[in-house]
């Protein structure tokens, strides 16, 4: 049952962050299965995929295809490439990785948000080598901290493809859940720990059912609390993370 326990708790702070969910599922795994880091780092992806898919199903609609193709293709071959290098990594560049993202991520959610400039809307455009590249880079990321890049991907989707808030999320979210399925059976096919067992059923379970619950709450509340609410979480995930892995 410490699945489930670990689950809920990781859905329940993908559903009031919108945070892929490995942040916290990476010192939950560690502290109640005594895991290593760059074990748990895999086992984490299992977290990314399923909030990254779940979300991504509502908002489809918006998705930039082409582009997310490339780079999904891309991640998996930078995956199989950067795969086996991950073994012989020091564990402190591991974690440094995971750090610095994180510290990211935490500047993104506090950083105020810039109202729109009228007139320098421009349409979406297409680019297959910066895809590529961005792919590769992915693909690198995930294999090697577990974490599924969501908070990196947005902005260069707003800023060097010209996506909209809309098609940025969602491409983003599509690129994200793919590609870290594909790092995650490229790593257990070269070997990495990982185990299909009812544990892994009760995490899954937890995760869904914490987020579909907490998003039926969550919309009953005033914006800016949950704004609030979410810096706040965010923010203690960030620390307790950080702490556990050093």
């Amino acid at each position: 049952m410490i699945s489930l326990f670990c689950g809920v708790i990781i859905g329940i702070v993908m559903g009031l962050t919108g945070a892929g969910g490995a942040l916290v599922a990476i010192p939950l795994f560690m502290h109640f299965f005594a895991m290593e880091l760059k074990e748990a780092s895999v086992y984490s992806l299992i977290a990314v995929v399923v909030a990254s898919l779940l979300n991504y199903f509502s908002q489809r609609s918006s998705t930039q295809y082409k582009t997310a193709i490339i780079i999904v293709i891309a991640s998996a071959i930078g995956s199989y490439l950067t795969a086996p290098f991950k073994e012989v990594l020091p564990t402190i560049f591991v974690a440094g990785i995971l750090t610095s993202i994180s510290l990211y991520a935490l500047y993104s959610v506090w950083k105020p948000t810039k109202a729109p400039v009228s007139g320098l809307i421009l349409p979406p455009k297409e680019s297959a080598p910066l895809s590529v590249i961005v792919g590769f880079i992915l693909g690198t990321l995930t294999t090697f901290t577990g974490l599924g890049g969501g908070v990196l991907m947005l902005p260069i989707f707003l800023v060097f493809y010209h996506h909209s808030q809309s098609q940025a999320v969602a491409t983003s979210l599509f690129a994200v859940g793919l590609s870290s399925l594909a790092s995650l059976v490229v790593q257990v096919s070269l070997g990495a720990s990982f185990s299909i067992d009812s544990g892994l059923g009760y995490l899954i379970i937890g995760i869904l059912a914490s987020v579909f619950i907490l998003k039926k709450f969550v919309n009953t509340l005033p914006a800016t609390f949950i704004s609030r609410t979410r810096q706040i979480v965010f923010t203690f995930v960030v620390i307790l993370a950080v702490s556990k892995i050093f």
